[in-house]
């Protein structure tokens, strides 16, 4: 099955007070990116080549499809990603992870295997960081196979839920910028028909809240913590910091207080 991509809205006018303050622009209702990335490189997907420069399109068009992960994906260790994605299925993480811990030293560049692995290790808890660490390797192995300056955001479609997982356990490590930005990755990657109404659309949204609340960006914060209850009336996660936003001034926020949960959940 192709995956196609739709041009949902382009980029959102709003007037320059709205967000005056921030360093963050809306690219569209949900991507916040910051002002200095202007540009965004969507690897793996074959764009329409009849659409011209400067085009008008519609709303809901579809504007390319993404491309065919390779039938072969490790010569050597093929079998093995196949029982690690087995095992991962049936929720037995560590025997995923086992099945490709070779793999990950003889093919560290492969990033099929590292994807695999990392999302393994990501499920156990006492592996967490390891994860973390193949989830960098990852996604700078992506951007290092896209374009390479310091305004262009590379996103690959192949790899949506590991901007997802890292941007976890970038909240878990208190990297509030480098989560937002891999938030929005994996809202750029995934195809919003796989998420939109669900519960990751209402955990995504919440945790930009508490992203642009962590890094005193009280607008975006807002905005955020506004549009999740609009489209999840009775989310619980995003009212103690729109709550605080009212009550304190903008040099005096605190984190609001919460109960312990036993770890973010993801």
């Amino acid at each position: 099955m192709r995956l196609s991509f739709y041009l949902v809205v382009s980029f959102l006018l709003f007037s320059s007070a709205s967000f005056a303050q921030s360093k963050y622009y809306l690219h569209n209702t949900q991507v916040a990116l910051p002002r200095t990335l202007n540009t965004i490189n969507i690897i793996h997907v074959e764009f329409d080549s009849t659409i011209k420069a400067g085009s008008l399109i519609e709303a809901g068009h579809a504007i390319g499809h993404a491309d065919q992960a390779p039938m072969i994906r490790s010569v050597r260790y093929g079998l093995q990603l196949i029982d690690s994605e087995a095992a991962y299925e049936k929720g037995q993480y560590a025997a995923a992870a086992a099945a490709l811990e070779e793999a990950g030293q003889r093919e560290p560049q492969n990033p099929f295997v590292i994807y695999q692995l990392a999302r393994s290790l990501y499920k156990l808890d006492d592996s967490k960081p390891q994860a973390y660490t193949l989830y960098k390797r990852l996604i700078t192995q992506l951007d290092e196979a896209g374009s390479q300056n310091d305004s262009t955001l590379n996103v690959d479609v192949w790899f949506a839920e590991a901007y997802w997982k890292l941007s976890t356990l970038y909240m878990d490590n208190q990297q509030w910028p480098e989560a937002v930005v891999s938030i929005s990755q994996f809202l750029l990657a995934a195809p919003e028909e796989d998420y939109k109404g669900t519960p990751l659309q209402e955990q995504v949204l919440a945790y930009l809240t508490e992203c642009f609340y962590s890094m005193s960006d009280r607008q975006m914060c807002q905005y955020y913590g506004e549009l999740t209850l609009k489209l999840f009336p009775q989310n619980q996660y995003v009212k103690p910091y729109l709550a605080e936003l009212r009550r304190t001034a903008p040099t005096a926020q605190k984190k609001p207080a919460r109960k312990a949960s036993g770890g973010r959940k993801k």
